[in-house]
């Protein structure tokens, strides 16, 4: 179609003669890529998710419906500017000057116990910490992997395995129990049966015997499951910050960017800004669309666009309004083709500004405060370091849960390997380093954080 263009991505549209450009969302970008259509005592209560409500096969239980949830949400979100800097920079948050261990709660001395400090100063650890952090602050997932000395009596070393390329195995439905894990970097392509394959037991940290379990097995490594709870999820816990993918603001702070440079490179005062949601293409097309390979869906989407140039520049179609097919979802919001007049203040102003409020979005939904990160816009303005400040220290305050969660490989360890019995009261601590404002005379302090 020679007068549409379009970038190399193949979802940002050009109509020259309109002087429009049309996001189109749900239309692949590559030949060949689909569509979206992803004992002691009595134990404690495991309810069963039946297998028929959980996608997967007959040994794994799939992330995501096509079981590549992690791999696409690494695709979408490393195109941005925000995400994978703000969850490495949360991690490094949390990791801080590393751990320490007390003998007790309200010391603030660290033990002196060779075992126990090199175990912690070792740099497998060191290693584990971060990368634990990392995963906990993509997924609300993570699988760490205790490796077991020869005779089993001690764990050598807590090592994290890649969260995106662990799957969950069946659960038992006797029992609703969760005791394998499989191990593959080629989801959603592996299999649990493929030679590269790796299949871990997991323990379960709920068990009230769990120490005495695993001395009583013969495997040289075992997974120990970590999460962040989310409501309603059996396997896969679902990240809070997530929902700046369902909620739309990822796919709309990915279009300003590419429509604006669009039209610069096209030397061209834009008009119009035509948005296309995902659902269109199947909602109006139907099995035309779902039918198609990508030549044909190409064909759909040319055909799309040579109607909405012929509405914008059409004399005979002047002032007249242009009707597009619009439904509502089951949250009764209205959806459809959203067309935004363009005036000469909003090209300049008003997508800078939505930009902004993206962005500021997006760090909420991460769960960090805009002024850690110098983030500035018509509304919130950098300031003094007192706003940082707070802003670090009331971080560091909700951190707790999450770190607990990081620590808890180790604290198993602490009980497997002995440690607890020389010191009853072995505490972990983080050591953080506080800012405080310049005015009290020191602009750090050392603080050592529990957890």
């Amino acid at each position: 179609m020679s007068e549409v263009t379009l970038n190399d991505a193949g979802n940002i549209a050009l109509l020259p003669a309109a002087r429009a450009v049309v996001s189109l969302k749900g239309f692949p970008t590559v030949k060949g890529t689909p569509t979206s259509p992803a004992e002691l005592g009595v134990m404690p209560t495991e309810p069963v998710k039946r297998r028929m409500l959980s996608p997967g096969d007959d040994k794994i239980t799939f992330w995501g419906e096509g079981n590549d949830y992690p791999q696409k949400i690494i695709e979408l979100a490393s195109k941005s500017t925000i995400i994978p800097q703000a969850i490495a920079d949360k991690a490094a948050l949390w990791v801080a000057g590393g751990v320490m261990a007390t003998a007790s709660l309200n010391s603030d001395e660290e033990i002196d116990d060779d075992e126990i400090y090199n175990f912690l100063t070792d740099t497998t650890f060191e290693r584990y910490l971060l990368e634990a952090s990392v995963d906990m602050g993509w997924w609300w997932n993570g699988f760490p992997e205790f490796c077991m000395s020869r005779d089993r009596k001690k764990i050598n070393q807590l090592h994290n395995n890649e969260t995106a390329y662990c799957r969950w195995g069946r659960m038992d439905e006797r029992t609703g129990a969760l005791d394998k894990v499989y191990l593959n970097a080629n989801w959603p392509e592996a299999t649990a049966d493929d030679a590269d394959t790796e299949l871990i037991r997991a323990i379960s940290p709920y068990r009230s015997d769990r120490i005495e379990w695993v001395r009583g097995q013969k495997d040289p490594k075992f997974i120990y499951p970590l999460c962040f709870p989310s409501p309603g999820k059996s396997y896969y816990q679902l990240p809070a910050w997530d929902a700046v993918r369902t909620s739309g603001w990822l796919d709309y702070l990915a279009s300003i960017p590419q429509f604006k440079k669009f039209g610069m490179v096209n030397k061209m005062a834009l008009r119009y800004h035509i948005e296309v949601p995902e659902e269109y293409w199947e909602r109006v097309y139907g099995e035309r669309w779902t039918e198609s390979n990508f030549d044909a869906k190409r064909a759909i989407r040319d055909e799309f666009l040579k109607g909405m140039t012929e509405s914008l520049t059409n004399v005979e179609n002047a002032n007249k309004a242009i009707l597009t097919d619009k439904w509502f979802d089951d949250n009764k919001n209205e959806l459809g083709v959203v067309i935004h007049v363009l005036d000469d203040k909003e090209k300049d102003n008003k997508y800078n500004e939505d930009y902004s409020d993206g962005q500021a979005n997006l760090l909420y939904a991460l769960g960090t405060d805009p002024s850690l990160f110098g983030f500035q816009s018509k509304d919130i303005q950098r300031s003094g370091g007192s706003d940082k400040n707070q802003a670090y220290n009331i971080f560091i305050a909700k951190s707790t849960p999450y770190r607990s969660r990081i620590l808890e490989p180790l604290k198993f360890i602490a009980e497997y390997n002995g440690w607890k019995k020389r010191f009853p009261r072995l505490t972990f601590k983080f050591r953080d380093t506080v800012m405080t404002p310049q005015s009290t005379g020191a602009t750090t302090a050392k603080q050592e954080t529990a957890v």
